[in-house]
C-alpha cells in the first residue's frame, strides 16, 4: 500500500519534468528565434544609418527594400523590413504594401523567399537547383 503513494507521486513528477522540459525547449527556441530577429534588425538599421534619409526616401520603395535585405545580410520577416523602412526614413510604407512588393521582387529574383512571410537578400542565400 506504501507503494501506491510513492507511484503516483513518481508519475507526477515525471508528467511536471516532462511538460517542463518541453516549455525550456519551446523558450529555448523562442530565445534563438528573437536573438536573430535583433540580429537581422540591429545590421538593418546600421546599414539604413549609413545612407542619408533623403537619398534613401527618394528611391523607389522595391529598391530600398532590396537595399535593407542586402545590409541586413540575413533573413528578415515582412514586419522586420516595414520596421527598418521606416528608421531609414519611410514612415508611411505598410505590411501590406511591402508583403506585396517583397511578392514581386522574389518573383522577379531580387530576393529569395526563404518561407512564408520571410525574405533574404538573392545573395545572402541559396539558390534552389535549376535556378540561374
Amino acid at each position: 500500500m506504501a507503494e501506491d503513494p510513492l507511484k503516483a507521486e513518481l508519475e507526477q513528477v515525471t508528467s511536471e519534468l516532462a511538460a517542463a522540459r518541453a516549455e525550456y525547449a519551446s523558450l529555448g527556441a523562442r530565445i534563438a528565434g528573437l536573438e536573430a530577429r535583433r540580429a537581422a534588425l540591429s545590421r538593418a538599421l546600421t546599414g539604413a544609418e549609413r545612407r542619408s534619409a533623403g537619398a534613401f526616401t527618394a528611391r523607389y520603395r522595391t529598391d530600398a527594400i532590396v537595399a535593407i535585405l542586402t545590409d541586413a545580410g540575413a533573413e528578415m520577416s515582412i514586419n522586420d523590413v516595414v520596421q527598418a523602412l521606416h528608421w531609414a526614413g519611410r514612415p508611411g510604407e505598410t505590411y501590406d504594401n511591402v508583403g506585396v512588393d517583397l511578392a514581386y521582387l522574389a518573383e522577379q529574383g531580387r530576393v529569395a523567399r526563404v518561407r512564408r512571410g520571410v525574405y533574404a537578400a538573392v545573395s545572402s542565400s541559396p539558390r534552389p537547383a535549376g535556378r540561374p
